[in-house]
């Protein structure tokens, strides 16, 4: 009975951490001063010791980004750089004020 009852809250457990990441999205998580823009065009991360889960998902939405950059760039005839550097201040530009920016490797709140 009670490595049944360990099993049962394993299981729990695991899909709350499930639950959790499919909760995780950019908005959320820049509400939460976690992550922010950068001025290279890409997210980043503001907290200190993000989990593997965070780096992950800022991971996945820079290679999007970046993925779609090279698709813009080639559609304009310009380089990727330029084309991050236009993003890059279009989300900047575009961040909410108490949300977090980084700009010359500092994190300030906008």
């Amino acid at each position: 009975m009670k490595k049944l009852n360990y099993s049962i809250m394993a299981l729990m457990v695991s899909l709350l951490i499930s639950a959790h990441a499919f909760a995780l999205d950019i908005g959320t998580l820049k509400d939460q001063g976690i992550v922010g823009e950068m001025s290279t065009g890409y997210v980043g991360i503001v907290a200190s010791n993000p989990s593997s889960q965070i780096r992950s998902f800022v991971q996945d939405i820079n290679d999007k980004r970046r993925s779609i950059y090279a698709q813009e760039a080639r559609k304009a005839n310009i380089t990727l750089a330029e084309v991050e550097a236009i993003a890059a201040k279009r989300n900047l530009d575009k961040t909410q004020p108490g949300h977090y920016i980084n700009i010359n490797g500092a994190w300030r709140k906008k």
